[in-house]
């Protein structure tokens, strides 16, 4: 032993996030919070009207009734697993733990004894140590991916390089551009990252207990910075502006496709997008796999854009404006035209507003014929007459 270290407890590391990633955060909250009241008016009416506890059981139980089972095991399972993941960040910040002297390391997990032989404590005396690896990912880098591999003999141990600190209040703030983009520009995160290890307790404590402490790079990234390339930099930019547009358009755009869409078309589309991105890309000095990965990116992000792109498109070029039709309900959420030529309608999810009409019954519907050739239907007017169905429902005048 060169020196004797004092004892030293360590805390998970808290992230502090940068004014940007604050400002980012509202306004995601907000946009959700503004999706999800859009939603109870276009469902239910005015949500800040005179609503008391009895009304808002009615409407979670009118959404309830027109959301598939398994569309609701998927919701509850997704609030009970945010739940748990927010409660364990919790008692990790409280009671998770690390012990290092000079006599070995312990681990102190944060769950309750009940549930404990799910992320057990333990504990390694150095002289049991026969190597400890500090392991550099092997595909996408992130600082925080980078592990600690303890390895005494048949017993192996894992643990998060930089989540630990003395002060746990000791995490700097990174500018949300270089952390958005630490993915595909490691090598100076790695550097980085690895000089922070390096000088590290636990790293430290292992070198003055005699243990060998090496470095694996299971992969050695490129270092090669998107932003700083103009046509990667393009790219990337066309791949959040395609699906934001996807995003938005779909949320505001009234009109639907008629029939079943060509999604073979758009994937098509998509792949042809691919490969031009990946000669595009190839051939201005991109390397190869910054290459693959954005290109790949890309033509997802204009398939996906071009579901409700081909309806704008199609109302683009439209000469003629909406026609209102009219159509016979023959079966269950089918809708048969009254003149030829028209397509066969379908709403299977809005079957509960649909089952009050018995068969026979004729409904108007707006087409529009396009330019691009097929017919989409403006769901506006039913929009509205959907909503005047539940609110009445909800009153309890139906």
């Amino acid at each position: 032993m060169k020196a004797r270290l004092p004892p030293l407890v360590l805390k998970p590391r808290k992230v502090v996030a940068s004014p940007q990633e604050r400002w980012i955060a509202a306004l995601f909250v907000l946009a959700v919070f503004s999706a999800v009241i859009g939603t109870f008016y276009l469902l239910f009416g005015n949500p800040f009207g005179d609503w008391d506890r009895d009304s808002f059981a009615k409407a979670f139980e009118e959404v309830r009734k027109k959301m598939p089972a398994a569309r609701q095991i998927e919701g509850v399972g997704l609030v009970v697993v945010t739940a748990l993941h927010l409660w364990y960040l919790r008692r990790a910040s409280m009671y998770e733990r690390l012990h290092l002297d000079m006599v070995g390391i312990r681990y102190l997990s944060p769950l309750p004894m009940l549930v404990r032989v799910l992320r057990p404590d333990w504990s390694l005396q150095w002289s049991q140590v026969r190597e400890m690896r500090i392991v550099v990912p092997k595909a996408m880098f992130h600082p925080n991916l980078i592990m600690i591999e303890i390895d005494a003999g048949p017993i192996k141990r894992k643990l998060q390089a930089l989540h630990w600190a003395v002060d746990a209040s000791g995490a700097e703030s990174v500018p949300w551009r270089e952390r958005f983009f630490s993915g595909f520009r490691p090598t100076r995160e790695k550097d980085k990252a690895l000089q922070q290890i390096e000088q590290s307790s636990i790293v430290r404590y292992a070198r003055e207990a005699g243990v060998s402490v090496t470095t694996t790079d299971r992969g050695a990234p490129s270092g090669f910075s998107l932003e700083k390339h103009r046509h990667a930099l393009v790219a990337s930019v066309l791949v959040l502006a395609l699906l934001c547009y996807a995003v938005v358009d779909l949320a505001v755009n009234e009109e639907i496709h008629a029939v079943q869409p060509p999604l073979v078309l758009f994937i098509l589309a998509g792949a042809l997008a691919d490969l031009v991105a990946t000669v595009w890309l190839g051939v201005t000095g991109v390397p190869r796999a910054e290459t693959l990965g954005v290109a790949l990116l890309l033509g997802a992000a204009v398939g996906v854009a071009l579901y409700p792109g081909s309806l704008r498109l199609n109302q683009m070029t439209d000469s003629e404006g909406l026609r209102t039709y009219e159509y016979r309900l023959t079966e269950y959420v089918v809708f048969s035209p009254s003149a030829p030529l028209l397509p066969v309608l379908r709403f299977p999810a809005d079957a509960d507003y649909w089952g009050q009409f018995k068969l026979g019954t004729t409904h108007s519907f707006e087409l529009r014929k396009g330019g691009l050739g097929f017919y989409q239907v403006n769901m506006g007017p039913v929009h509205d007459k959907m909503r005047e169905y539940f609110i009445r429902k909800r009153a309890g005048s139906l």
